[in-house]
């Protein structure tokens, strides 16, 4: 399996995370994770099958998938298959679209139901594109038609989003408000239209998040959760259950294989 990630221009950093891209010929099965940010998918070559939670599988098409507070799988036959996939930033579609974050969350839908007949003509493209640096190219250049639809009175959240996102960090609503000189209902409010989530609710997916993909060398459950700012191994192992459909001991087995993105691979 080849997997890899782009780097987006440095005019699109504060709304793309980075674009990913897998190939291969493998059959396996990715367990998603909750995740805060949306995504754009495109499946340009292979058939693959979609399941939510414990939810009966239907087939997966290209398209936009909301931030997310449940976990899902894609399952994928013995045949050649290749996704390029583009992690935004929350904010990215209140940003560039005018579309509320919190109107794609836990959601799937086509690109051509969101973004009219560009997102139709979007994935044309992608389609036929000949390669992952060239998809690249044609979701930038989408994206930076869109610059000029940015608001400024969005930034101070929006910074406070993607800082989270990158590094979670615990804080209080009540101090992310008072930072961006809001009254807590004010604040809210706003967060939910560029994040998708509640304050509440987006704070517990990233600090999730920024459990995966890390080496505790050998430490306890309890001390791993501890220093990813959880109370107690109890409301730990919930959290990671809730968001992952796994235990956080089986997630940490040797034999388990961690999904570059989030999630892992299991293959068949």
């Amino acid at each position: 399996m080849n997997y890899g990630i782009i780097q987006p221009p440095p005019h699109l950093t504060g709304y793309v995370r980075f674009y990913w891209f897998v190939e291969g010929n493998l059959p396996y099965v990715h367990h998603a994770f909750a995740y805060p940010c949306p995504e754009f998918i495109f499946c340009y070559k292979g058939h693959f099958k979609y399941g939510i939670e414990h939810r009966k599988e239907t087939i997966l098409t290209s398209g936009i998938f909301g931030q997310t507070k449940t976990f899902s799988r894609v399952t994928l036959n013995n045949e050649y298959f290749g996704i390029f996939g583009v992690y935004l930033y929350p904010h990215a579609f209140l940003q560039l679209f005018h579309l509320p974050a919190n109107e794609l969350s836990n959601h799937y839908a086509t690109m051509s139901s969101v973004l009219g007949k560009d997102g139709e003509m979007l994935e044309d493209k992608m389609m036929l594109a000949s390669n992952n640096p060239q998809r690249a190219k044609l979701v930038s250049d989408f994206l930076k038609k869109r610059l000029k639809n940015v608001k400024t009175e969005h930034t101070a959240i929006s910074s406070a989003i993607a800082s989270v996102v990158d590094s979670y960090h615990m804080s209080s609503v009540q101090a992310l408000a008072d930072t961006n000189f809001l009254s807590l209902r004010q604040f809210e409010r706003r967060f939910k239209e560029l994040s998708g989530f509640s304050p509440k609710s987006f704070l517990r997916i990233t600090r999730f998040n920024s459990v995966l993909n890390k080496d505790f060398q050998h430490q306890s459950l309890t001390e791993i959760g501890i220093e990813c700012g959880y109370y107690d191994q109890s409301h730990f192992i919930h959290d990671f259950q809730k968001f992952s459909g796994i235990s956080p001991k089986e997630y940490f087995k040797k034999e388990m294989l961690a999904a570059a993105g989030r999630g892992t691979v299991e293959f068949r």
